[in-house]
């Protein structure tokens, strides 16, 4: 195959000038690419589940006119889905947001020396919601992409190669089934906690889409019908109470304040509640409780073997895990719910990147119609 870049990358530094293109052209190779709201991913992973290499980029920095109101009092802006919306808020404009996904992108295959050509095609998880199998996004928490078309964006980058596109959730659900705690579970739930909660299907040892694409969106499964409103436009959702924002939203009004110099986010909350603040340790066990019911909920519904939960909060102790398996034990009532095994994901930064991958490289099992 040519080592000349193609498509979009046209007009850069040729492959043999930056040492693209030197490893062998026989291996069947996938870039993937994992977008979430504050990072974005990229890896070049062999068909046995080996990543070569990766590079990460954070999401644009939010525009000064568009930070949310420091006040913890102050109402949570809405988070709209209408089309027209203005650029800006969590991840810069539209294009900013893209420019950073295709520097992303750029960087993991001059780290894997490996030609965009030379890759069999791309699998990408994004946060959702969005529309699949188009590939038009709209995250919750990059307002500036709404129905935005990122399988078309990136089949532009990547001429002639299969594009994949499905919510983030759904990739690592793949990664931990292919590649990950999961293997060998045929009905699999995969979670994760962090800027959102989202999560994905395995059912009967393959990919689970639903009739959008959203299957397994436990994010917006309801376990308080009084609870607090959620950027989805619901109430009382799991990503409500439990996703980081929402979770350091509520400490801080409940009077929590960080260190001087720490930023008032998911990990010093966490860190706050493993020193023994009262107020962060109440609120991060109200997480995981509220991501409990959810799971228990999920599992009397889909009759789950196992459920697999990855993000940060997942991985802080003792205290978050504690108040989730509790949760789950207090609503878990029928047998065959309770016999759901719960795990935490080992390394989810690389399984979802691994989940992305078996889009193309094993679509047997995780992938559909380009």
């Amino acid at each position: 195959m040519s080592s000349e870049p193609q498509g979009a990358f046209e007009g850069e530094p040729s492959a043999t000038a930056i040492g693209v293109g030197t490893r062998g052209s026989g291996a069947r190779r996938a870039l993937a690419v994992d977008i979430g709201g504050t990072k974005i991913a990229a890896a070049v992973v062999d068909a046995d589940g080996t990543i070569l290499a990766t590079a990460r980029r954070p999401v644009p920095a939010v525009r000064p006119s568009e930070v949310r109101p420091s006040d913890p009092e102050a109402p949570q802006p809405e988070v709209r889905l209408s089309e027209g919306e203005p650029d800006g808020g969590a991840g810069g404009s539209a294009e900013e947001v893209f420019g950073a996904v295709r520097e992303c992108v750029g960087a993991a295959l001059a780290s894997a020396e490996v030609a965009p050509d030379a890759i069999v095609g791309v699998g990408c998880g994004c946060a959702g919601p969005m529309e699949w199998p188009a590939g038009e996004v709209s995250p919750l928490n990059i307002p500036s992409w709404r129905a935005f078309p990122l399988r078309a964006r990136l089949r532009e980058l990547f001429p002639g190669r299969p594009v994949l596109v499905h919510n983030d959730g759904v990739a690592l659900a793949a990664g931990e089934h292919w590649a990950g705690a999961g293997r060998g579970v045929r009905n699999l739930l995969a979670v994760t906690v962090s800027t959102g909660v989202g999560g994905g299907l395995v059912l009967g040892d393959r990919l689970f889409h639903g009739t959008s694409g959203n299957a397994g969106h436990i994010g917006h499964l309801v376990v308080d019908v009084d609870g607090p409103d959620c950027p989805c436009g619901g109430r009382g959702c799991v990503e409500a109470l439990a996703s980081g924002p929402r979770t350091v939203h509520r400490a801080r009004v409940a009077g929590w304040t960080p260190a001087a110099g720490q930023p008032a986010d998911g990990h010093t909350l966490a860190a706050a509640a493993a020193a023994g603040d009262e107020i962060a340790r109440r609120e991060l066990a109200r997480a995981g409780a509220a991501v409990g019911a959810g799971l228990a909920s999920s599992a009397s519904l889909l009759d789950l073997q196992a459920a697999v939960v990855a993000g940060g909060f997942a991985q802080s102790g003792p205290i978050f895990w504690d108040a989730l398996l509790a949760g789950f034990e207090r609503h878990a009532g029928l047998a065959f719910v309770r016999r759901m095994r719960i795990g935490r994901s080992d390394d989810p930064a690389r399984i979802a990147l691994r989940g992305a991958a078996a889009f193309v490289l094993a679509p047997q099992r995780y992938g559909w119609p380009d």
